[in-house]
């Protein structure tokens, strides 16, 4: 979707929830649910944790609207936000240093250019192995990879949802991508 229409979307989704318009709030979900849910998959590596992820994101979602509506600007950002933190907030709970990495990483993929990986993630075989190669990442980086070039979040977005100045958020992917390069070429030499 062009990123004005769904900025508008979203504009217009906030002030009718606002507003009390409790089908708007539906009209999120179905707006969100399956993006929320490939964030949280590709985050995660387990579609059931996804799925209860993305109902948890909406769960608060909801709560936090009925009382502090008017403290959110955009929509789509507060929503990553919400799952994002859900996300941290599960491996801080598993006690884990990193996110896990598969024991087949000789089969990631090679040389993933950064504008290539939503077309790569669509073909159903390649999206098994970018999980993997992502999965390999540092959990920051593979964290703002997901959410730029995975979700098609902005730089505004990501900064938004993680706290971050545009400018870190834009030094980080690049380092990201760079990082994501190293491990292909290496998993596939």
């Amino acid at each position: 979707m062009n990123s004005t229409l769904e900025r508008l979307k979203d504009a217009q989704l906030l002030r009718r929830i606002r507003n009390g318009d409790d089908s708007a709030f539906v009209e999120t979900y179905d707006l969100y649910a399956p993006k929320l849910f490939r964030h949280a998959l590709f985050r995660t590596d387990s579609e059931e944790l996804a799925e209860d992820m993305v109902s948890e994101t909406f769960l608060k979602a909801w709560e936090y609207v009925r009382t502090n509506a008017k403290e959110i600007t955009h929509l789509r950002a507060f929503l990553y936000r919400v799952a994002n933190n859900l996300v941290i907030d599960h491996y801080r709970r598993k006690d884990k240093a990193s996110l896990p990495i598969d024991e087949n990483m000789e089969r990631t993929i090679g040389d993933v250019e950064a504008h290539r990986i939503p077309e790569r993630i669509d073909a159903g075989l390649e999206s098994d192995r970018i999980r993997r190669a992502l999965a390999s990442l540092r959990p920051e980086a593979r964290e703002l990879l997901v959410m730029r070039y995975i979700d098609d979040l902005s730089i505004e977005e990501i900064a938004e949802t993680t706290g971050k100045n545009k400018n870190a958020v834009y030094v980080a992917l690049h380092r990201g991508v760079k990082e994501l390069k190293t491990i292909c070429s290496t998993a596939t030499a």
